[in-house]
């Protein structure tokens, strides 16, 4: 499906494609004209929590992401792919990484040889400035708010609960809806985030990366990175590194 689809793309999207993965800080994605993800760059299967592009290729967001995120996702390139004309530098806060940074997306219309348009293409990265919960988040900024902050302390749902004035079990089914995950799982989320950026960017000891984003240990950092990355914490970071150097 993918090779297809780059052949009726032209000579030069494989090209495109590869050099999307040399670009450490830059998530790239090309969709055809029904939604379904074609082709993902490594940063973007980082931010999206996708161990593999190929786990992804067929697929389209409302099969990955949680309602709010999809929704923006596919009205974006719906729009692209009717008009034909790119949205460029456009600010998003619907995060695939559930972070609440602000992205700078631009979003192009793919054509084939006849001048068809065949599907969409985005480039995203993080906006150097960007802080605070995006709008969508509602009821739940307080709780987001806290949690950006505070990830590397032990939180409790009850005590999430209790900053928005709700029950606990009314609070897992609020935050369930809107993020498509339990808060526990949005945490830990949230502690891998900050775990890939000092991966990437420091030579910490893993320890020391465990202990300051919040994880019990070592071997619990590990173990948790593994399941949810697909790859080990020092896998990771050397991956990252053969990115930068090459």
């Amino acid at each position: 499906m993918q090779a297809d689809f780059l052949k009726s793309a032209g000579p030069n999207a494989a090209t495109f494609k590869a050099m999307m993965d040399v670009l450490p800080d830059v998530a790239f994605y090309m969709k055809d004209a029904e939604g379904r993800i074609m082709a993902l760059n490594k940063r973007n299967c980082d931010f999206c929590n996708i161990h593999d592009e190929l786990d992804a290729v067929g697929r389209r967001s409302v099969d990955i992401f949680p309602h709010a995120l999809a929704q923006d996702y596919v009205s974006l390139d719906k729009t692209v792919l009717r008009t034909g004309k790119p949205l460029v530098n456009q600010t998003s806060d619907h995060n695939a990484d559930r972070s609440s940074d602000k992205h700078v997306k631009s979003i192009f219309p793919i054509y084939d040889g006849s001048g068809r348009r065949i599907g969409t293409t985005c480039l995203y990265y993080k906006a150097p400035s960007a802080q605070g919960a995006p709008d969508w988040h509602g009821i739940l900024k307080p709780v987001t708010d806290y949690i950006q902050s505070h990830y590397q302390e032990d939180i409790s749902s009850d005590q999430l609960a209790t900053m928005i004035h709700t029950s606990q079990s009314n609070f897992r089914l609020q935050f369930s809806r809107i993020f498509g995950i339990s808060p526990g799982r949005y945490i830990t989320t949230i502690r891998l985030n900050a775990a890939r950026k000092l991966l990437e960017t420091t030579d910490k000891h893993l320890s020391e990366i465990a202990v300051e984003t919040g994880f019990w240990d070592q071997s619990h950092f590990t173990k948790t990175f593994k399941h949810e990355r697909g790859v080990t914490p020092g896998e990771y970071r050397r991956r990252h590194r053969t990115q930068a150097m090459s």
